[in-house]
């Protein structure tokens, strides 16, 4: 009586989960002119040991892909499931040689923040507009594709649009974030008319927002301020 044939092993690729936080300050200051900025962590462990990357871990047996993404924010960056505004799957990357370890596949989160702070001393904050940042594996790559899909989807997918500008905001900021993400100012004219026609804003009365916004020339009308109809 023969045996049973021996089943086929499979070289299954390891999967890892990397996360492309970012925030966005509009407001900026005389020092600080505010902007997108993403983060950095540096790797305790090879490969790449003290070199800056995504905050990213390897998939855990039965975690789901969103859980796993909140454990590479919190165990890399400090940044826990509270201060995070949004955080979505937007793509996933492959190739036989992204990690030295072995065959891989990163699944990508995009995650917003409300600010550029950290509870961590590893993480480092770079400036949207000093990218690439000549990070391993294929970090770049995925942070580029991160900016696209933001880019793509300003005003169009809500939630995202709101975790980038706060629950108030003025038309300046409006404005730096469309450059942030484009590197193209917008027309005036038309961001405002697009603000004022957007269904989901309602313009805030300058008596009622008692916040000193971004953008207020000295002595001048302050700017428009916008919040979210919901």
């Amino acid at each position: 009586m023969s045996g049973a044939a021996p089943a086929a092993v499979r070289d299954q690729p390891l999967i890892a989960v990397d996360v492309v936080l970012v925030a966005f300050d509009g407001t900026g200051d005389g020092v600080d002119p505010g902007g997108l900025r993403v983060a950095t962590a540096r790797r305790r462990y090879e490969p790449f040991v003290g070199r800056e990357a995504l905050p990213g871990v390897l998939l855990d047996g039965p975690e789901l892909l969103a859980d796993s993404a909140r454990r590479a924010l919190r165990t890399k960056t400090g940044t826990d499931a509270a201060a995070v505004r949004h955080l979505a799957q937007i793509g996933a990357f492959d190739g036989p040689e992204r990690d030295p370890r072995s065959a891989a596949i990163s699944i990508e989160f995009l995650a917003v923040t409300a600010g550029a702070a950290a509870v961590s001393d590893a993480v480092v904050w770079h400036d949207a507009v000093g990218l690439p940042l000549g990070l391993p594996f294929d970090h770049d790559r995925i942070i580029t594709a991160a900016l696209d899909h933001a880019r793509t989807r300003l005003w169009s997918d809500g939630p995202l649009t709101r975790a980038l500008l706060g629950e108030r905001f003025t038309t300046p900021d409006a404005a730096r974030l469309v450059v942030a993400l484009t590197g193209v100012a917008p027309d005036p004219g038309n961001l405002n008319r697009a603000l004022r026609t957007n269904p989901a804003l309602t313009r805030l009365d300058a008596a009622a927002e008692p916040v000193v916004r971004s953008g207020a020339g000295r002595g001048g009308r302050p700017p428009a301020a916008w919040t979210w109809t919901d």
